[in-house]
Order: structure tokens, then C-alpha cells, then sequence
């Protein structure tokens, strides 16, 4: 359960200093001191760049914490990153914890956004040291690492200890890059104590809504994706890179979770592996 949002009160006064935050930032847009930088998934992080001042969104309508129908769960991938702060903006105002899959190569020099993340009632998983593809090797700069279970475990298990470094419990959780897992990847997860969580499912008996927003999916797409599948149990997959849509589709999204009567939760359901072992073979 959602257990540090007890009082709304706490959660408008939140919104409202977002409010005020998004004013500041326009200001400082037009005095042109605004400075965007973009990451791909193939940059390493071992200097970290100053994030843009981009505010997130101002937050009208939090969870109502109406319960009556379930919980959902928010997943973010492929931080931390410049964004990411913003994410962390945007979830404190409406009243979500969310579950983060990171990559370990991001975690240098954003120490302090793991220690907020995890202040803020978030939990962070695995999503492989670089956002290599587990299942070949290959990695997004387009080279190929020789593939083995001694490689996936390196994959896996320098992330982990990133993540410790910065201050975060040993991670319970991954999520394989672009959803390529297969039995022998899960088993070295496995040993390492982590649980499989897919970004999408084989059936939509398997309750994972992927909003594509990292795809070129716009703001009224993941809405109406995200609202048109959604129930108690749902994991609904975003991202929390730049140049995604997924902060300004929230406050539709909060609106139809309190009409449902939903909640969010940071508690996956037992089996969040949409069936992709199954199929993997």
C-alpha cells in the first residue's frame, strides 16, 4: 500500500510548490538559461552533466487514495537520468511510489537521486549495467559482447552493487532491456535473487500495460492506453529518459485511477513475467 500519502493536505502543498517551481523555471527559460542534454543508451555516466530545469508538471488533482478497486503498479526504465528528477517531482506531487529499473553504468555521479528516490517511498531494480540486450550480447552502440552466463551475471550483478554503493538495498528485481530474457538469463537472475518483472506482456490476461512512450507514443496515446487497460493489478510500463510523454500523461491518468477507485503500490503481483519465459523456450 501507498503508505506515505496518509494526508492530502501534505500532498496539495506539494502540488502548489510545484506550481511555484514551474513559474520559477519559465523565468528562467526566458532568461535563456535552460541547458537540455540528451544521453543515448550507449553513453557511460562517469561525468554527469547538470540537469535541465525543466519543471514537471503542475500537479491539479493526487490520488485520492480510494482503494476500492485495487492497485496498480508504476514502472519507470532506463534511469537515472537527466530526467529523472523531474519524474521524482511529478510522482511526490500526485501521490505515487513507483518501481525504477536502472542501469548501473547511470548511477555515478547521481548518488543523490538513488537517496531521494528511495526517501521517497520508490524501489529501485536491475535493468543491466549498460541496457544490453541478455540474450545476445549485443549492446546499444551496436557491438557485441561474447555472450555467457558468466557475462549476464556481470551484467547483473555490477548493477547491484552500484545501486548498494549509492545507498539502496540489494535489488529483488529486474527487468530485462527490450524484453529478451530467456530461461538460462532468468536462471543466473535467479542466483543473484532476482525476480523477473516484464516491461510488456503475451496476453492481456498478463496485466502489463507498455505505453510505448519511449516508441514515439504521444501524450493522448499513452493515456488512452494506459486507461483503457488498467485494473487491480496492472503494471504500467514508462520511462524516465528525456523526450517521452509520460509526466504530462499522469494527471489523466490520476484522474481515471480515482474514478476506478485505484491505487498505487510498489508491490508487484507474484507473477509479472507476461509469460515471456514460456515463449523464450
Amino acid at each position: 500500500m501507498n503508505t506515505r500519502r496518509g494526508l492530502r493536505s501534505k500532498t496539495w502543498t506539494r502540488g502548489r510548490a510545484t506550481a511555484v517551481a514551474a513559474s520559477t523555471a519559465a523565468a528562467v527559460a526566458l532568461a535563456g538559461a535552460i541547458q537540455t542534454v540528451v544521453q543515448d543508451h550507449s553513453a557511460p555516466t562517469s561525468t554527469v552533466t547538470t540537469a535541465t530545469t525543466q519543471s514537471a508538471p503542475i500537479v491539479e488533482r493526487p490520488l485520492n487514495n480510494n482503494c476500492s478497486s485495487g492497485y496498480v503498479t508504476f514502472t519507470f526504465d532506463d534511469g537515472p537520468r537527466e530526467n529523472t528528477e523531474r519524474v521524482l517531482d511529478a510522482l511526490d506531487g500526485f501521490g505515487i511510489d513507483a518501481v525504477f529499473f536502472w542501469n548501473g553504468q547511470r548511477v555515478k555521479g547521481r548518488e543523490r537521486t538513488v537517496t531521494r528516490a528511495l526517501a521517497d517511498g520508490h524501489v529501485i531494480g536491475n535493468h543491466t549495467w549498460d541496457h544490453a540486450n541478455l540474450t545476445t550480447g549485443e549492446l546499444p552502440n551496436g557491438s557485441t559482447e561474447s555472450w555467457g552466463k558468466q557475462w549476464v551475471h556481470s551484467e547483473l550483478e555490477r548493477t547491484n552493487e552500484a545501486l548498494i554503493a549509492a545507498g539502496a538495498p540489494r535489488p529483488t528485481l529486474y527487468r530485462p532491456p527490450y524484453g529478451a530474457t530467456n530461461r538460462q538469463v532468468d536462471g543466473v537472475a535467479q542466483e543473484l535473487g532476482l525476480r523477473l518483472v516484464m516491461s510488456w506482456g503475451n496476453h492481456a490476461d498478463d496485466n502489463i500495460v507498455n505505453t510505448k512512450d519511449n516508441e514515439g507514443a504521444t501524450t493522448q496515446e499513452i493515456v488512452d492506453v494506459t486507461i483503457l487497460s488498467m485494473r487491480d493489478g496492472s503494471i504500467i510500463t514508462m520511462h524516465d529518459g528525456p523526450g517521452v510523454e509520460s509526466l504530462d500523461a499522469l494527471q489523466a491518468i490520476v484522474d481515471a485511477m480515482n474514478e476506478k477507485g485505484l491505487c498505487a503500490t510498489t508491490k508487484l503481483p507474484e507473477d509479472a513475467t507476461g509469460r515471456g519465459l514460456e515463449l523464450s523456450g
